[in-house]
């Protein structure tokens, strides 16, 4: 049998079914296709900046307008936003804030003060201000005030705003050095705070933690240790609802709200080194229905006898005094077994309106 053409594939070859497109036509349309892809992810990314930068503005702009509306003074000369592409950064010129806290009048001024946040997580905020700072401390109240003006080498704050009070609040503080009503420096120094508006009873409203290196904060220490605190390291939790007095209307029904929600103040280390002196203590405090204070505490304590020889060289305490005082503590301390400093261990306890205190 003769082989017949294939006439039905014949029938379908045609140019337009056979067609191969050139490889630089193919080449130009892939790279439409990648630069079209590209111009829409930059126009939604540029987007969502500009629709997060203005989110960021506008909490920034609610915390100024809140602590106006109480009475406060906030202002700034200009405001920059830049950081595109993957930061929002606010640049405030000259910032100022002026009120009233824990019932003094309180003034900050700065040359700059810089917010940021990622584009990925903007409830999540960093304020950056280096450079110089002024501060006043009841000044213009009636009392007798302080003003400190100085540089710090690195002043960084990560926080989470809340209503009033931070949610979060980490601050880092290096090489302060201020002059003014007495000399103020600190070498370093971190205060980190998280704060909790919906806390009821029995749960934990506020923790706090402090830790710095030589403060030297005028008027602070009695002369006799000098001026200097070489170590602090503070640790406290504070249960009970806690809600700031600029909300409550006013600080004693503030103080009377957390007491009655089971408010207490969980002192879980304290420790202090100025001087010859060092203190380790920790225990809780409370307030009772006359909103007096009353609590326990245990406490260690070390250079007590370096304490009263500072106290007789400087004429506060006689010599027939401290000789006596010298007596009672060396039968009340103790000496490590490894060798050291001697210390004493003794209990602190106040309630109604006395304090007692006596060895451990």
């Amino acid at each position: 049998m003769a082989n017949r053409p294939n006439t039905f594939r014949q029938s379908f070859d045609h140019p337009a079914l056979t067609y191969q497109k050139p490889k630089e036509l193919k080449r130009f349309q892939l790279a439409v296709a990648v630069l079209a892809s590209a111009a829409l992810v930059f126009g939604l990314w540029t987007f969502t900046w500009y629709t997060v930068a203005s989110w960021v503005k506008s909490e920034v702009a609610d915390w100024v307008d809140l602590h106006k509306s109480m009475g406060a003074v906030v202002d700034y000369t200009t405001m920059e936003t830049s950081g595109f592409p993957t930061h929002i950064k606010l640049t405030l010129t000259e910032p100022r804030y002026e009120g009233s806290e824990f019932g003094r009048a309180f003034t900050w001024k700065s040359d700059l003060v810089e917010v940021s946040a990622r584009l990925w997580t903007p409830w999540q905020l960093r304020v950056n201000a280096p450079g110089r700072h002024q501060l006043s401390i009841g000044v213009g109240g009636g009392g007798e005030g302080v003003q400190f003006d100085g540089q710090a080498r690195s002043l960084r704050v990560d926080t989470v705003l809340g209503a009033l009070w931070p949610k979060t609040l980490d601050l880092r503080l290096q090489d302060l050095v201020m002059d003014g009503t007495a000399p103020l420096t600190i070498a370093q120094m971190r205060l980190r705070l998280s704060h909790s508006a919906t806390t009821q009873a029995g749960g934990i409203g506020l923790s706090l933690r402090l830790e710095g290196n030589d403060l030297k904060l005028p008027g602070l220490l009695p002369r006799t240790l000098g001026e200097v605190i070489h170590t602090v390291d503070v640790a406290l939790r504070v249960t009970g609802s806690v809600v700031p007095p600029g909300v409550a209307g006013q600080a004693k029904t503030s103080v009377v709200a957390w007491r009655d929600s089971g408010g207490a103040i969980e002192v879980e280390h304290l420790k202090f080194r100025s001087g010859p002196l060092g203190i380790a203590t920790g225990g809780t405090f409370a307030l009772d229905q006359n909103l007096q204070p009353q609590g326990a505490f245990t406490a260690k304590i070390e250079g007590f006898f370096q304490v009263m020889e500072i106290l007789r060289a400087q004429g506060i305490m006689r010599e027939g005094d401290a000789v006596m005082a010298t007596m009672a503590l060396s039968a009340l301390s103790k000496r490590p077994k490894g060798g050291g400093a001697p210390f004493m261990n003794v209990s602190v306890t106040v309630q109604d309106g006395d304090l007692s205190v006596g060895p451990l």
